[in-house]
Protein backbone atom coordinates (compact mmCIF):
# COMPACT_ATOMS: atom_id res chain seq x y z
CA UNK A 1 0.00 0.00 0.00
CA UNK A 2 1.49 3.47 -0.64
CA UNK A 3 1.38 5.14 2.55
CA UNK A 4 1.52 8.61 1.36
CA UNK A 5 -1.95 8.59 -0.28
CA UNK A 6 -2.79 6.88 3.30
CA UNK A 7 -1.56 9.53 5.58
CA UNK A 8 -3.75 12.19 3.49
CA UNK A 9 -7.18 10.08 3.81
CA UNK A 10 -6.08 9.64 7.32
CA UNK A 11 -5.43 13.09 8.14
CA UNK A 12 -8.77 14.19 6.98
CA UNK A 13 -10.58 11.19 8.55
CA UNK A 14 -9.05 11.91 12.02
CA UNK A 15 -10.29 16.05 11.76
CA UNK A 16 -14.03 15.01 10.49
CA UNK A 17 -14.29 13.68 14.36
CA UNK A 18 -13.26 16.09 16.03
CA UNK A 19 -15.05 19.55 14.69
CA UNK A 20 -18.15 19.97 11.83
CA UNK A 21 -19.53 16.81 10.93
CA UNK A 22 -20.48 15.04 14.00
CA UNK A 23 -22.69 17.79 14.95
CA UNK A 24 -24.03 18.50 11.56
CA UNK A 25 -25.16 14.62 11.76
CA UNK A 26 -26.48 14.17 14.83
CA UNK A 27 -28.60 17.42 13.89
CA UNK A 28 -30.35 14.97 11.50
CA UNK A 29 -30.24 12.04 13.53
CA UNK A 30 -34.10 11.72 13.32
CA UNK A 31 -34.18 13.02 9.49
CA UNK A 32 -32.01 10.62 7.39
CA UNK A 33 -28.76 10.68 9.07
CA UNK A 34 -27.99 6.96 8.49
CA UNK A 35 -29.39 6.88 4.63
CA UNK A 36 -27.19 10.59 4.79
CA UNK A 37 -24.00 7.95 5.31
CA UNK A 38 -25.06 5.44 3.52
CA UNK A 39 -25.74 7.24 0.57
CA UNK A 40 -22.52 9.20 1.17
CA UNK A 41 -19.81 6.27 1.36
CA UNK A 42 -20.38 5.22 -2.72
CA UNK A 43 -20.10 8.64 -3.43
CA UNK A 44 -17.02 9.99 -1.55
CA UNK A 45 -15.31 6.63 -2.17
CA UNK A 46 -15.83 6.80 -6.19
CA UNK A 47 -15.02 10.40 -5.93
CA UNK A 48 -12.20 9.80 -4.36
CA UNK A 49 -11.23 6.15 -6.49
CA UNK A 50 -11.85 8.07 -10.03
CA UNK A 51 -9.35 10.92 -8.95
CA UNK A 52 -6.42 8.91 -7.09
CA UNK A 53 -6.33 6.52 -10.27
CA UNK A 54 -6.71 10.13 -12.93
CA UNK A 55 -3.74 11.78 -11.36
CA UNK A 56 -1.77 8.92 -10.33
CA UNK A 57 -1.11 8.24 -14.26
CA UNK A 58 0.92 11.13 -13.66
CA UNK A 59 3.52 9.64 -11.44
CA UNK A 60 5.60 12.14 -9.26
CA UNK A 61 3.79 14.98 -10.87
CA UNK A 62 1.62 17.54 -9.39
CA UNK A 63 -1.15 19.72 -11.06
CA UNK A 64 1.35 22.66 -11.96
CA UNK A 65 3.40 20.38 -13.32
CA UNK A 66 0.93 18.62 -15.55
CA UNK A 67 -0.86 21.15 -16.82
CA UNK A 68 2.67 22.54 -17.94
CA UNK A 69 3.19 20.00 -20.35
CA UNK A 70 -0.86 18.93 -21.20
CA UNK A 71 -3.30 22.13 -20.72
CA UNK A 72 -2.93 24.44 -24.27
CA UNK A 73 -5.18 26.90 -22.56
CA UNK A 74 -4.33 29.41 -20.19
CA UNK A 75 -7.93 30.31 -18.88
CA UNK A 76 -8.69 26.67 -18.55
CA UNK A 77 -5.46 26.59 -16.10
CA UNK A 78 -6.44 29.58 -14.16
CA UNK A 79 -10.03 28.17 -13.85
CA UNK A 80 -9.49 24.44 -12.41
CA UNK A 81 -6.31 25.82 -10.41
CA UNK A 82 -8.32 28.67 -8.98
CA UNK A 83 -11.39 26.55 -8.21
CA UNK A 84 -9.27 24.05 -6.27
CA UNK A 85 -7.34 26.71 -4.34
CA UNK A 86 -10.76 28.26 -3.05
CA UNK A 87 -12.06 24.44 -1.86
CA UNK A 88 -8.11 23.91 -0.40
CA UNK A 89 -7.93 26.82 1.69
CA UNK A 90 -11.32 27.53 2.72
CA UNK A 91 -11.46 23.63 3.93
CA UNK A 92 -8.00 24.98 6.40
CA UNK A 93 -9.06 27.92 7.10
CA UNK A 94 -12.84 26.88 8.67
CA UNK A 95 -10.27 23.72 10.59
CA UNK A 96 -8.17 26.69 11.85
CA UNK A 97 -11.14 29.01 13.31
CA UNK A 98 -13.28 25.97 14.44
CA UNK A 99 -9.80 24.31 15.98
CA UNK A 100 -8.91 27.86 17.65
CA UNK A 101 -12.78 28.26 18.92
CA UNK A 102 -12.31 24.69 20.57
CA UNK A 103 -8.77 25.65 22.43
CA UNK A 104 -10.08 28.67 23.69
CA UNK A 105 -13.61 26.89 25.15
CA UNK A 106 -11.95 23.72 26.93
CA UNK A 107 -8.05 24.54 26.93
CA UNK A 108 -7.21 28.39 28.00
CA UNK A 109 -10.62 30.10 28.11
CA UNK A 110 -8.45 33.37 29.54
CA UNK A 111 -5.64 33.51 26.54
CA UNK A 112 -6.96 35.79 23.61
CA UNK A 113 -8.25 34.08 20.22
CA UNK A 114 -5.57 36.23 17.97
CA UNK A 115 -2.95 35.28 20.45
CA UNK A 116 -3.85 31.76 20.20
CA UNK A 117 -4.41 32.10 16.58
CA UNK A 118 -0.80 33.97 15.81
CA UNK A 119 0.96 30.69 17.46
CA UNK A 120 -0.53 28.54 15.21
CA UNK A 121 -0.32 30.79 12.22
CA UNK A 122 4.05 31.01 12.79
CA UNK A 123 3.62 27.14 12.41
CA UNK A 124 1.47 27.21 9.27
CA UNK A 125 2.70 29.99 7.24
CA UNK A 126 6.65 27.94 8.06
CA UNK A 127 5.61 24.10 7.15
CA UNK A 128 3.45 25.59 4.10
CA UNK A 129 6.80 27.00 2.28
CA UNK A 130 8.50 23.57 2.92
CA UNK A 131 8.96 21.24 0.00
CA UNK A 132 6.17 19.19 -0.46
CA UNK A 133 8.16 15.83 1.12
CA UNK A 134 9.45 17.62 3.57
CA UNK A 135 5.51 17.97 4.74
CA UNK A 136 4.62 14.90 3.84
CA UNK A 137 7.52 13.31 6.10
CA UNK A 138 6.37 16.27 9.01
CA UNK A 139 2.85 14.41 8.47
CA UNK A 140 4.13 10.91 8.96
CA UNK A 141 6.05 11.51 12.06
CA UNK A 142 2.59 13.31 13.61
CA UNK A 143 0.69 10.37 12.55
CA UNK A 144 2.90 7.32 13.49
CA UNK A 145 2.92 9.52 17.44
CA UNK A 146 -0.42 10.25 17.28
CA UNK A 147 -2.90 7.55 15.37
CA UNK A 148 -2.05 5.10 17.33
CA UNK A 149 -2.90 6.46 21.04
CA UNK A 150 -6.23 8.01 19.27
CA UNK A 151 -6.95 4.57 18.21
CA UNK A 152 -6.47 3.38 21.61
CA UNK A 153 -9.29 6.35 22.67
CA UNK A 154 -11.28 5.11 20.74
CA UNK A 155 -10.77 1.51 21.66
CA UNK A 156 -12.08 2.56 25.07
CA UNK A 157 -14.81 4.53 24.21
CA UNK A 158 -16.41 1.18 22.77
CA UNK A 159 -15.59 -0.98 25.51
CA UNK A 160 -17.22 1.57 28.14
CA UNK A 161 -19.59 0.65 30.95
CA UNK A 162 -20.68 3.91 30.34
CA UNK A 163 -21.93 3.70 26.44
CA UNK A 164 -25.90 2.94 25.61
CA UNK A 165 -26.26 0.71 23.17
CA UNK A 166 -29.70 1.11 22.71
CA UNK A 167 -29.55 5.22 22.19
CA UNK A 168 -27.78 3.48 19.59
CA UNK A 169 -30.16 1.17 18.13
CA UNK A 170 -32.76 3.55 18.70
CA UNK A 171 -30.82 6.40 16.11
CA UNK A 172 -30.37 3.21 13.99
CA UNK A 173 -34.35 2.49 13.59
CA UNK A 174 -34.76 5.39 11.40
CA UNK A 175 -32.60 4.23 8.89
CA UNK A 176 -35.64 4.36 6.38
CA UNK A 177 -36.03 8.16 6.62
CA UNK A 178 -35.43 10.42 3.51
CA UNK A 179 -31.86 11.90 3.85
CA UNK A 180 -31.02 15.68 3.57
CA UNK A 181 -28.65 17.08 0.84
CA UNK A 182 -26.83 18.74 4.52
CA UNK A 183 -26.62 15.26 5.76
CA UNK A 184 -25.01 13.62 2.39
CA UNK A 185 -22.89 16.10 2.17
CA UNK A 186 -20.90 16.34 5.33
CA UNK A 187 -20.84 12.03 5.35
CA UNK A 188 -18.81 12.50 2.11
CA UNK A 189 -15.94 15.08 3.47
CA UNK A 190 -14.66 11.92 5.17
CA UNK A 191 -12.91 10.72 1.70
CA UNK A 192 -12.35 13.85 0.75
CA UNK A 193 -8.18 13.83 1.72
CA UNK A 194 -7.57 12.45 -1.80
CA UNK A 195 -7.93 15.93 -3.07
CA UNK A 196 -4.92 17.14 -1.65
CA UNK A 197 -3.17 14.57 -4.90
CA UNK A 198 -3.73 17.61 -6.65
CA UNK A 199 0.01 18.57 -5.05
CA UNK A 200 0.86 15.63 -2.69
CA UNK A 201 0.52 13.62 -5.84
CA UNK A 202 4.31 14.31 -6.30
CA UNK A 203 5.72 12.54 -3.82
CA UNK A 204 3.53 8.73 -5.14
CA UNK A 205 5.69 7.85 -8.02
CA UNK A 206 3.88 4.67 -9.19
CA UNK A 207 -0.03 3.44 -9.66
CA UNK A 208 -2.31 3.10 -6.80
CA UNK A 209 -2.93 -0.68 -6.35
CA UNK A 210 -6.72 -2.20 -5.49
CA UNK A 211 -5.81 -2.47 -1.41
CA UNK A 212 -4.86 1.12 -1.27
CA UNK A 213 -8.91 1.61 -2.24
CA UNK A 214 -10.30 -1.39 -0.34
CA UNK A 215 -8.52 0.09 2.65
CA UNK A 216 -9.33 3.28 2.84
CA UNK A 217 -13.09 2.33 2.09
CA UNK A 218 -13.21 -0.06 5.04
CA UNK A 219 -11.75 2.87 7.23
CA UNK A 220 -14.16 5.49 6.19
CA UNK A 221 -17.31 3.47 7.04
CA UNK A 222 -15.60 2.52 10.48
CA UNK A 223 -14.62 6.53 11.03
CA UNK A 224 -17.93 8.11 9.74
CA UNK A 225 -19.91 5.08 11.62
CA UNK A 226 -18.07 5.66 14.87
CA UNK A 227 -17.85 9.77 14.09
CA UNK A 228 -21.21 9.49 14.26
CA UNK A 229 -22.50 7.08 16.88
CA UNK A 230 -20.27 7.12 19.78
CA UNK A 231 -21.87 10.50 20.90
CA UNK A 232 -25.10 9.27 20.34
CA UNK A 233 -23.87 5.90 22.64
CA UNK A 234 -22.65 8.23 25.53
CA UNK A 235 -24.90 11.07 25.69
CA UNK A 236 -28.24 9.61 24.24
CA UNK A 237 -30.03 10.15 21.24
CA UNK A 238 -31.58 13.54 22.48
CA UNK A 239 -28.95 14.89 24.59
CA UNK A 240 -26.15 14.75 22.24
CA UNK A 241 -27.79 17.22 19.91
CA UNK A 242 -27.10 19.70 22.98
CA UNK A 243 -23.54 19.65 22.46
CA UNK A 244 -21.32 22.22 19.81
CA UNK A 245 -18.69 19.35 19.53
CA UNK A 246 -19.88 16.25 20.91
CA UNK A 247 -16.94 14.22 20.48
CA UNK A 248 -15.04 16.29 22.75
CA UNK A 249 -17.64 16.28 25.08
CA UNK A 250 -17.42 12.81 24.84
CA UNK A 251 -14.00 12.05 25.48
CA UNK A 252 -14.09 14.16 28.53
CA UNK A 253 -16.62 11.16 29.69
CA UNK A 254 -13.73 8.99 29.73
CA UNK A 255 -11.03 8.29 32.20
CA UNK A 256 -8.05 6.79 32.48
CA UNK A 257 -7.77 5.23 35.87
CA UNK A 258 -3.75 4.16 35.77
CA UNK A 259 -2.97 7.28 33.74
CA UNK A 260 -1.06 10.33 35.17
CA UNK A 261 -3.68 12.35 33.54
CA UNK A 262 -7.14 10.64 34.05
CA UNK A 263 -9.35 12.79 31.73
CA UNK A 264 -9.16 11.71 28.92
CA UNK A 265 -10.10 15.41 27.19
CA UNK A 266 -6.92 16.69 27.68
CA UNK A 267 -5.04 14.07 26.20
CA UNK A 268 -7.26 14.22 23.24
CA UNK A 269 -6.78 17.69 23.06
CA UNK A 270 -3.36 17.51 22.94
CA UNK A 271 -3.17 14.65 20.30
CA UNK A 272 -5.09 16.39 18.43
CA UNK A 273 -3.48 19.92 18.25
CA UNK A 274 -0.47 18.40 16.08
CA UNK A 275 -2.59 16.42 13.50
CA UNK A 276 -4.71 19.40 13.18
CA UNK A 277 -1.94 21.96 12.30
CA UNK A 278 -0.99 19.26 10.04
CA UNK A 279 -4.33 19.36 8.29
CA UNK A 280 -4.54 23.00 7.81
CA UNK A 281 -0.61 22.95 6.86
CA UNK A 282 -1.79 20.23 3.82
CA UNK A 283 -5.03 22.06 2.65
CA UNK A 284 -2.70 25.46 2.78
CA UNK A 285 0.36 23.96 1.21
CA UNK A 286 -1.83 22.69 -1.57
CA UNK A 287 -3.39 25.92 -1.94
CA UNK A 288 0.19 27.91 -2.21
CA UNK A 289 1.49 25.60 -4.41
CA UNK A 290 -1.34 25.65 -7.12
CA UNK A 291 -1.05 29.48 -6.38
CA UNK A 292 2.96 29.67 -7.42
CA UNK A 293 1.90 27.14 -10.39
CA UNK A 294 -0.42 29.47 -12.07
CA UNK A 295 1.49 32.71 -11.80
CA UNK A 296 4.74 30.66 -12.23
CA UNK A 297 6.65 32.74 -14.89
CA UNK A 298 5.83 35.73 -12.71
CA UNK A 299 6.88 34.53 -9.06
CA UNK A 300 9.44 36.23 -6.63
CA UNK A 301 9.86 36.97 -3.34
CA UNK A 302 7.05 40.19 -2.61
CA UNK A 303 4.49 38.19 -4.57
CA UNK A 304 4.69 35.24 -2.17
CA UNK A 305 4.93 37.11 1.37
CA UNK A 306 2.10 39.22 -0.22
CA UNK A 307 -0.50 35.37 -0.64
CA UNK A 308 0.89 34.46 2.31
CA UNK A 309 0.22 37.76 4.45
CA UNK A 310 -3.39 37.49 2.50
CA UNK A 311 -3.68 33.31 4.55
CA UNK A 312 -3.14 35.07 7.26
CA UNK A 313 -5.21 38.41 6.98
CA UNK A 314 -8.55 35.69 6.37
CA UNK A 315 -7.71 34.10 9.37
CA UNK A 316 -7.56 36.58 11.09
CA UNK A 317 -11.05 37.97 9.89
CA UNK A 318 -12.56 34.93 10.40
CA UNK A 319 -11.70 34.40 14.04
CA UNK A 320 -12.46 37.96 14.62
CA UNK A 321 -16.04 38.28 13.25
CA UNK A 322 -17.18 34.06 12.85
CA UNK A 323 -18.19 33.08 16.22
CA UNK A 324 -19.52 29.49 17.25
CA UNK A 325 -23.15 29.52 15.60
CA UNK A 326 -21.88 31.64 12.96
CA UNK A 327 -19.40 29.00 11.73
CA UNK A 328 -21.44 25.98 12.16
CA UNK A 329 -24.36 27.20 9.74
CA UNK A 330 -21.56 28.69 7.40
CA UNK A 331 -20.03 24.84 6.93
CA UNK A 332 -22.92 23.69 6.00
CA UNK A 333 -23.70 24.99 3.24
CA UNK A 334 -19.72 25.27 2.46
CA UNK A 335 -20.10 21.38 2.67
CA UNK A 336 -22.56 21.14 0.05
CA UNK A 337 -20.96 23.49 -2.18
CA UNK A 338 -17.61 21.43 -1.88
CA UNK A 339 -19.36 18.62 -2.67
CA UNK A 340 -20.92 20.10 -5.91
CA UNK A 341 -17.06 21.41 -6.84
CA UNK A 342 -15.78 17.89 -6.28
CA UNK A 343 -18.23 16.15 -8.57
CA UNK A 344 -17.40 18.66 -11.45
CA UNK A 345 -13.68 18.78 -11.10
CA UNK A 346 -13.17 14.95 -10.73
CA UNK A 347 -15.34 14.22 -13.52
CA UNK A 348 -14.06 16.94 -15.78
CA UNK A 349 -10.57 15.59 -14.60
CA UNK A 350 -10.97 12.16 -14.99
CA UNK A 351 -12.55 12.51 -18.53
CA UNK A 352 -9.60 14.62 -19.47
CA UNK A 353 -7.18 12.13 -18.34
CA UNK A 354 -8.54 9.41 -19.88
CA UNK A 355 -8.32 11.38 -23.29
CA UNK A 356 -4.78 11.99 -22.89
CA UNK A 357 -3.54 8.68 -22.12
CA UNK A 358 -5.79 6.81 -24.42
Amino acid sequence: MNRYFFYLILTNMLINVIIFVPKILIEYRYEGAVMGMLIAIPIGFTLACLYSKAITKFPGQGLPEIADKFFKHRWLTILHFGSIQLAVFSAGLITLVGFIDVLTRFINPEMPRLLLLSIYLIAIIFIIQLPTERVMYILEIVLFMNTPLIGFIVFKAFTSDYISWDSILEVGTHLFDRPSLKAIAAASYVFSGYANLVIFNRVIKEKLKVWNFVIIFFMGIFNLFTTFFIPIGFHGSDGAQEYLYPWISTSDSLRLVYSPIERVIFIFLLFYMSITLMSISIHWHSAFELFKGTFRKKENKKMKWIVLSAYSGCAVIAVMFLETILLNQITVYWMIARLGVEVVIVISFSLWARRQLA
